[in-house]
């Protein structure tokens, strides 16, 4: 690698390392500032008079009341639950999940995922969780899918729901069924929620019918939350708590949300929108709406702080979200599509929506590159079973399509070092003659039929896709807690003992020895090595491994063309 090909990657890794804060620069978010008021969005300072997250009491034990807006012909009723009823809990368990209703408010109390397991250090090995509860829930609420308007979750959530059905476990092949959870109210007004779960999938459907409507203080809106956040699941604390996010959908468009105000944000949207939901780096809940169109979204978030296993300090984002529906009449009804689980960028494009969009897939104009890597990864290990020799046969593929070129380039470096003796002479013959000296140099590199500028372009075109392995190994659920061999247990995670990026410089180190055409540039020889092995130890171990199988794949492409110049020579001379 000569030196303008080590200047012209060194500037491809610095844009890679600076992408992040350049790109919100250039191309800011399509997200509503929480500092600002703009038509349809309103947002407000503080969290704990709006939305009730300093309030933590349920008072199950009391009589709950609940007083609708005054108005002509009104009065206040007041509804008094059943608390002192004990819960029911009903578990519902099919082939990926675990989920726990509650006869308190019909509310989804736990969802787990049966085939992914916490890998932060700190759980064992917990099934991932998907509602936060106890303390950790800054909501006062008893779990997921509540109904109130906007962020303020009155106690009916809390009130005896009479529950029609048990719990059950569904087999892979067995039929769909259904659960409902039913709550009668004053003025003959009542809530009806069913929830039908399939064998398969993490998809949950909810029909929920609610009987007078202005009865129960839902005179004009009603919305339904996921006031619950997600906890970190990652080894990586910093990691996965930066990916938290409330997102919704306005206009087909995925609009993210996670910058909070003096640790607290809350932002009303008004508009046409099918989806809220709220995110980590590797999961998401969403309430997808599939009949009525929601009128209105609400994302509210705070702070707090987590420890990781190491005693590590973290800034925890915590978000809830809501959809909500105009009502009116006596009569609410509209069927939701809950999907809890795994950002699987198959599952979720064929679900629709363009659910996809709440996976990282990099800066949209690699987005296609990160996604035909996916594809490629995910077909390579239905046949090789393991990631770290898909990672290995997809470097092979890649040196075989970027061969004409890297080919060309390696030539025009080698040549180069043959050069080197004829242009130091040229230097010295015409050390005052510049304009002299620069079309002499550029008669020689003609009859060696050299390009001075090749040796960057396979760099330059190889750049969308190194970027785009990036957002496919960092952020792609398949990659997550992937293994390799030995030491390497998590592609998508740095390397513990930075054994492969030591192996990548060594092999950096040797190709740059082969290739260096000045001998002035020999510490680069020396130098660059090591700083790329500073560079990439901090990446995902899978990409650390794509790029040590180019490097030393590309020795051996050296020592072909090496090989190929001298049988070359050894035909002209005789």
């Amino acid at each position: 690698m000569d030196k303008r090909s080590l200047i012209g990657f060194l500037l491809i890794m610095l844009v890679l390392i600076l992408w992040g804060p350049i790109s919100k620069i250039l191309f800011p978010p399509t997200e509503s500032p929480p500092g600002e008021q703009t038509p349809g969005v309103e947002t407000g300072d503080t969290l704990a008079a709006d939305t009730g997250l300093a309030r933590t009491e349920t008072a199950r034990s009391k009589p709950i009341e609940i007083a609708p807006p005054q108005g002509p012909g009104k009065t206040t009723e007041t509804i008094t639950a059943a608390s002192a009823e004990p819960e029911q809990l009903i578990t519902i368990e099919t082939e990926n999940v675990i989920a726990v209703l509650s006869s308190h408010g019909g509310l989804l109390k736990s969802l787990k995922l049966k085939k992914y397991f916490v890998e932060n250090g700190s759980d064992g090995d917990s099934l991932v969780q998907l509602i936060a509860t106890g303390e950790l829930n800054p909501w006062p609420a008893g779990g997921a899918l509540t109904m109130g308007e906007e962020d303020d979750i009155p106690q009916l959530n809390s009130a005896s729901f009479q529950v029609e059905g048990s719990s059950f476990v569904l087999n892979r092949d067995d039929e769909p069924r259904t659960v409902s959870f039913v709550y009668s109210g004053p003025d003959g007004s009542s809530i009806r929620k069913d929830y039908t779960f399939w064998p398969r999938g993490h998809e949950i459907k909810l029909r929920l019918t609610v009987e007078k409507p202005a009865a129960l203080g839902f005179d004009k809106k009603l919305t339904v939350g996921w006031f619950s956040p997600l906890m970190p699941t990652e080894r990586n604390y910093k990691d996965d708590l930066g990916k938290f996010a409330g997102f919704y959908s306005m206009g087909g468009e995925a609009v993210e949300n996670k910058d909070l105000k003096e640790g607290e944000l809350r932002l009303l949207a008004s508009g046409s929108s099918q989806w809220v939901a709220n995110r980590s780096k590797y999961f998401a809940n969403v309430i997808i709406t599939e009949e009525l169109p929601g009128s209105e979204i609400i994302i509210a978030g705070n702070q707090s702080s987590l420890t990781d296993h190491a005693g590590g300090q973290h800034a925890w984002k915590r978000f809830g979200v809501g959809l909500t529906f105009n009502v009116q009449g006596d009569r609410f009804t509209n069927d939701l599509l809950i999907y809890s689980g795994p950002l699987d960028y198959y599952r979720l494009s064929k679900i629709g929506y363009n659910l996809s969009q709440l996976i990282d897939m990099g800066w949209k104009i690699f987005r296609p590159f990160a996604i035909g890597i996916l594809w490629i990864f995910v077909q390579l290990h239905k046949v090789l079973f393991n990631y770290g020799i898909v990672i290995i046969v997809f470097s092979l593929l890649m040196k075989f399509v970027f061969w004409p070129l890297t080919r060309k380039s390696s030539t025009s470096m080698l040549k180069m070092k043959e050069m080197q003796p004829k242009l130091q002479e040229l230097k010295a013959k015409f050390k005052n003659e510049p304009q002299k000296l620069n079309a002499e140099t550029m008669r020689l590199y003609k009859e060696y039929g050299v390009n001075p500028f090749s040796s960057c372009l396979p760099l330059l075109i190889q750049l969308p896709v190194f970027w785009a392995m990036f957002s496919v190994l960092q952020n792609s659920i398949e990659l997550r807690a992937a293994g390799f061999v030995f030491w390497i247990t998590d592609l998508s995670q740095k390397d513990q003992f930075y054994v492969l990026p030591i192996i990548m410089g060594a092999a950096m180190f040797i190709q740059q020895k082969m290739t260096i055409t000045d001998p002035k540039q020999k510490m680069l020889a020396y130098i660059m090595p090591v700083v790329f092995v500073f560079l990439f130890a901090s990446w995902p171990s899978g990409l650390v491994l794509y790029w040590t199988m180019f490097s030393v794949i590309g020795i051996f492409e050296q020592l072909i063309i090496l090989r190929r110049l001298e049988a070359e020579k050894k035909a002209v001379a005789s």
